[in-house]
C-alpha cells in the first residue's frame, strides 16, 4: 500500500509517496519563484497549482504503486482568495512580507493583545495573517468579492476534491482561529472584513477530506479512489514526521525559517509569552499543543552568505561540480572566531518577533575572512534559537533531545553545533523529508491503514545519527554566548 505526503513551499513543490514502513516509493519536485519587490514577498497561487498538477501527474504516470490518500502540508498565513467561477483574485503574501505593520497596531488597539492571544494562542504580531488579510481587504478588493479565503493546504484540497476543509494547525496561524472552541473567531475576522462561512471548515487532524474528482484523477492519471486526509501547517507536520510526541523531546524545522517545537505540559496563555513571542499552537496529536520559536532568516540568511560575501567560494564549487553547503562546512569546521552575528537580517524571530528588523555582524578586522563570518552565521542561529528557550524552560518544558528536520539538517556541522550549544543529543532522520512523511502517517491513519498515529511513529520514523555534546566545547560556547546576549540587548531593536 502505497500514500503520499505533498508539501507546498515557498520556493517549490515536493511530492513523496511512502509505504508504511516509511520507505519512499517514488519522489517527484518542482521549483517556483516567488515575486515581488521592494520588500513585498508574494506567490502567484496559479503558479502553484500548476506545478502541484505536474507533480501529481508525474506520480501517476510513474509511481510503482497506487497511491491510497494523500495529506497537504503548506506554508503558514499565506492565503489564496477565489471568487465565485473559482479564479484567484490575488497574489498571496509570504512570511517577511511588511504589509500589516500598521494594521497589526490597529487590531491591538480594538481588541486588546492579552484578549487575542486567549483566544488564538499567538502574541499580535504582523508575522500572522489577520493584519495581512485586514491590508488586503483595505487595498484591493479581494477579500470582498471572494467567495472562498484558502490556505494553500485546503486550496490544494479544494481543486482537487471540491470540498473546503482545513486543518486545525494551518487555521491557527490565521490569528483568527479560537484554539479552545477549535472554530473561527468571527469577532476578530470581522477585522479584517471576512465572513466565517467564507473560510474553509476547520477540521481535526487525519479526517478525510473526500476522493479526488473523477475528471481530475482521469487528468492526473491518478487513481479515482485516492482520498484526501487532512494535513497540516508544513512545521506541525514536520514536527510529527521527525517522531513527536512526548515532552523530552524537541524538534527543529530547518528550512528558509527555523522553528523549534516543544509540547507544552498543558495548554498555556500568560503575559510571560505573550512578553517573549511565545506561542501555543494545537498539535496534531489529540489534546496535545505546542510552543514555539522561530529564527526568520536561517536558510535565507545562509544563502546570502553564499551569493555575496563568499560569491568567490561558490563559483568555484560549481566549476568543481562540488556542493557549496558540504564544502564550507569542512571549511569552516575548525575555525575558532570572535566575530558574532545577529541574523536579524530584514526580519527577526523569538523573543522579539519584527518583519522590519535588521541584523549585526560585530568583532571585524582587518584580517577576517568571509568564512570566519559564515561560521559565525552558524553560531548566530544556533545562539537566537538558545537566547530563546532559555526563557522558554521557565514554562516548564523538559526537552532533554531535539531532532532536526528539512535541508539545513542536512549539514552536520550545524548540528554538531547545536549539540554543543544547547548541551544535549541532536538527532538527524534516514528521511529528511519530515513533512510528507508527517503527512504520510495521517493519510494512512485517517484511512485505516494505521491504527494510530502512534503505531505510524514507530513503524516510520527512523534515527540516522545522534550528535553528542563536546562538553570543552560548550564551555567555549558559553562564554561566547555570555557576550552574544550582551549584543543582542544592545543592538536588536537598533535601526
Amino acid at each position: 500500500m502505497a500514500f503520499a505526503g505533498l508539501d507546498v513551499g515557498t520556493s517549490g513543490v515536493k511530492l513523496l509517496v511512502y509505504d508504511l514502513d516509511g520507505a519512499i516509493l517514488f519522489t517527484a519536485s518542482r521549483k517556483y519563484e516567488e515575486l515581488g519587490s521592494g520588500g513585498r514577498r508574494e506567490l502567484n497561487p496559479e503558479t502553484v497549482m500548476k506545478n502541484v498538477k505536474e507533480v501529481l501527474r508525474e506520480a501517476g504516470e510513474n509511481c510503482p504503486e497506487k497511491i491510497e490518500a494523500m495529506a497537504v502540508t503548506s506554508l503558514g498565513e499565506s492565503v489564496v482568495c477565489l471568487d465565485k467561477e473559482g479564479r484567484v483574485l490575488a497574489n498571496s503574501m509570504l512570511t517577511g512580507d511588511p504589509r500589516g505593520i500598521e494594521e497589526i497596531k490597529e487590531i491591538i488597539e480594538t481588541m486588546g493583545d492579552q484578549k487575542i492571544f486567549e483566544i488564538t494562542g499567538l502574541p499580535p504580531n504582523e508575522l500572522y495573517g489577520l493584519p495581512k488579510y485586514m491590508w488586503l481587504n483595505r487595498n484591493t478588493d479581494a477579500v470582498k468579492r471572494a467567495e472562498a479565503i484558502l490556505f494553500y493546504e485546503d486550496f490544494v484540497g479544494y481543486m482537487l476534491t471540491g470540498q473546503r476543509k482545513v486543518s486545525y494547525s494551518s487555521a491557527a496561524r490565521s490569528m483568527a482561529f479560537d484554539i479552545r472552541k477549535m472554530e473561527w473567531s468571527k469577532e476578530l475576522l470581522k477585522l479584517a472584513g471576512i465572513r466565517a462561512e467564507q473560510m474553509s471548515e476547520p477540521v481535526k487532524p487525519c479526517t478525510v477530506i473526500g476522493a479526488i474528482l473523477p475528471e481530475t484523477a482521469k487528468e492526473l492519471h491518478l487513481s479515482p479512489d485516492m482520498m484526501l486526509v487532512a494535513g497540516g501547517h508544513d512545521q506541525s507536520c514536520a514536527a510529527l514526521g521527525s517522531g513527536l510526541n512526548r515532552i523530552e523531546a524537541g524538534e527543529c524545522g530547518m528550512g528558509t525559517c527555523e522553528f523549534l517545537f516543544t509540547m507544552l505540559p498543558e495548554p498555556l496563555m500568560t503575559p510571560y509569552m505573550m512578553d517573549n513571542d511565545f506561542t501555543c499552537i494545537p498539535y496534531i496529536l489529540p489534546g496535545t499543543y505546542l510552543s514555539s520559536l522561530e529564527v526568520t532568516t536561517c536558510g535565507a540568511l545562509k544563502n546570502w552568505a553564499r551569493d555575496s560575501i563568499l560569491k568567490g567560494f561558490r563559483m568555484e564549487c560549481e566549476e568543481r561540480g562540488e556542493s557549496f553547503y558540504s564544502r564550507i562546512d569542512e571549511a569552516v569546521r575548525d575555525i575558532r572566531t570572535e566575530v558574532m552575528v545577529l541574523p536579524q537580517f530584514g526580519s527577526a524571530g523569538n523573543p522579539d518577533l519584527s518583519m522590519d528588523a535588521r541584523g549585526t555582524i560585530t568583532g571585524l578586522t582587518i584580517h577576517t575572512k568571509a568564512e570566519e563570518i559564515y561560521r559565525a552565521i552558524l553560531e548566530g542561529m544556533a545562539f537566537q534559537m538558545y537566547l530563546s528557550y532559555e526563557r522558554l524552560k521557565k514554562l516548564g518544558t523538559k526537552m532533554e533531545s531535539l531532532v532536526a528536520t528539512g535541508g539545513g539538517a542536512a549539514s552536520g556541522l550545524t548540528l554538531q553545533i547545536r549539540a554543543d550549544i544547547f548541551n544535549m543529543k541532536v538527532l538527524s532522520l534516514v528521511n529528511e523529508e519530515s513533512g510528507t512523511l508527517g503527512c504520510m502517517m495521517m493519510a494512512a491513519a485517517g484511512t485505516g491503514a494505521y491504527s494510530s498515529l502512534e503505531e505510524g511513529i514507530k513503524r516510520a520514523v527512523k534515527i540516522k545519527k545522534e550528535y553528542m555534546p563536546d562538553a570543552r566545547m560548550h564551555e567555549y560556547y558559553m562564554d561566547k554566548f555570555g557576550k552574544y546576549k550582551m549584543l543582542y540587548e544592545k543592538m536588536h531593536d537598533f535601526k
